[in-house]
């Protein structure tokens, strides 16, 4: 067993057959691994079981529910306990906001970009120190970071599936939604000049902004893009600039040359100020395009989260309508154009358990254990078991709406790129439009 290992473990979402780092998901993960063995370390991989056998295990969080799976495979293990544990663990990756909930689980959280950390951490940890740096903390304690960025793309190939190969050809966006954690976590690198993604989706499923999408020549045989808004008001409430003109030029440009399309829409519900009025006008908007040949566009709609480091990290959280069951449901079918929601929106439990993660304190660590264990939420409807949350634990302080800037907020030690001052400001800027009908 080599002394520095990546932990493998298996995802809340199950997304592969088995649980190893060969997938997109862990491009990251594989990225720090490149910039360590570059170093001169010999990195492996390690089960929760056989992490005694190193000295520094890391942890790469992908997503929000990755404290969950993380947690649920070390906590009742007697070898990861705190003052037990003879090895050192390091938690890093974009799911990383949080840490709160799996604080005594580690030693060191890495926010951001690992390029020009990575190593002297590892090195310190290799020698149980402490380090000091700005986007680290030094855990259980709970202290200012700034999410860490970087000046120049990765510039080493990376396989993965095999022989496939990845290169860094962009980091973060230059849309800057108000909703997105990425736009706001990652500064802009890269030579496009706006959001494309070819390198990981490959070019027979590009992922592309709508307003990309509508000036592309030529076939689009299957597309991934997003609206982000059911309604013209909301998308350009929040920073996305997409008409409803600009929806139904899209949907008629896809269906301009022969064959079929299907268009995947990312698509975020249950906005602040959304009604069923917004809803329905992008139904009717999409309904009114006149492809001249067929295209089917699936509707994915992710219910709002409030992302930290975010202009809207302060907006309250609204866990209806369930987005899940209006799944393979059809809203405008005819022989040019299908319009149908996607089977896999999440359903409120999951849409909960997201936001608490995210909005955590130490007050969270009962229902969070509870969550990870308690027999009666690991299986059921997702009503039930919002329902048994919401009967015996007080969820306010995750979906409540709290004063920008407020104290009390939950990752009050979080800042990215744009500091808190920028982002508080800017979360004014766009709480007075909306509040003046703008």
């Amino acid at each position: 067993m080599s002394d520095i290992a990546f932990l493998v473990y298996e995802p809340l979402k199950k997304k592969r057959v088995n649980d190893s780092f060969d997938g997109n998901d862990n491009i990251g993960a594989l990225v720090v691994k490149d910039i360590l063995e570059r170093a001169g370390h010999v990195v492996g991989f390690c089960a929760p079981e056989t992490a005694k056998e190193c000295k520094v295990v890391m942890v790469s969080l992908t997503s929000t529910y990755d404290v969950y799976s993380f947690y649920r495979h070390v906590a009742k293990r007697p070898e990861w306990q705190p003052g037990v544990r003879a090895f050192k663990v390091v938690i890093g990756g974009f799911g990383l906001q949080n840490p709160y909930t799996i604080r005594n689980d580690a030693d060191y959280a890495l926010f951001g970009r690992a390029d020009d950390i990575v190593v002297d951490l590892v090195a310190a940890a290799l020698d149980g120190k402490p380090f000091d740096h700005a986007s680290v903390m030094n855990l259980p304690e709970i202290t200012p970071v700034e999410i860490a960025q970087t000046k120049a793309l990765y510039p080493h190939a990376i396989k993965f599936r095999g022989e496939r190969e990845y290169q860094e050809s962009f980091t973060g966006c230059l849309n800057k939604c108000k909703f997105c954690h990425y736009t706001w976590a990652r500064k802009y690198v890269g030579d496009f000049n706006e959001y494309q993604n070819i390198t990981l989706a490959g070019w027979a499923s590009q992922e592309m902004t709508w307003k990309r999408m509508m000036a592309t020549e030529g076939k689009l045989g299957r597309i991934r893009t997003a609206l982000d808004g059911f309604s013209e008001r909301l998308r350009y409430r929040f920073g996305k600039k997409i008409s409803n003109a600009d929806i139904v030029t899209g949907i008629e440009r896809l269906g301009a040359y022969e064959g079929n399309t299907v268009c995947i829409v990312y698509n975020i519900g249950s906005m602040p100020t959304e009604t069923d009025q917004d809803r329905q006008e992008l139904y009717s908007v999409m309904a009114g395009a006149k492809p001249e040949n067929r295209v089917v566009i699936v509707l994915h709609s992710t219910p709002f989260r409030p992302s930290l480091a975010t202009p809207m990290q302060w907006e309250a959280v609204t866990l209806a309508p369930n987005w899940n069951k209006l799944g393979a449901t059809a809203f405008f079918d005819s022989d040019k154009l299908r319009c149908v929601h996607s089977t896999g929106n999440e359903a409120p439990y999951s849409h909960l358990i997201s936001v608490i993660a995210e909005r955590a304190t130490e007050k969270t660590d009962k229902l969070f254990h509870a969550i990870c264990f308690h027999p009666k939420l690991q299986s059921g409807t997702s009503a039930r078991r919002v329902e048994m949350i919401t009967r015996n634990f007080d969820i306010e302080q995750y979906t409540k709406r709290y004063e920008i800037g407020e104290d009390g907020f939950p990752a009050w030690f979080l800042s990215g790129y744009v500091n808190n001052r920028g982002i508080a400001a800017i979360a004014r800027a766009m709480l007075g439009k909306y509040e003046s009908g703008l």
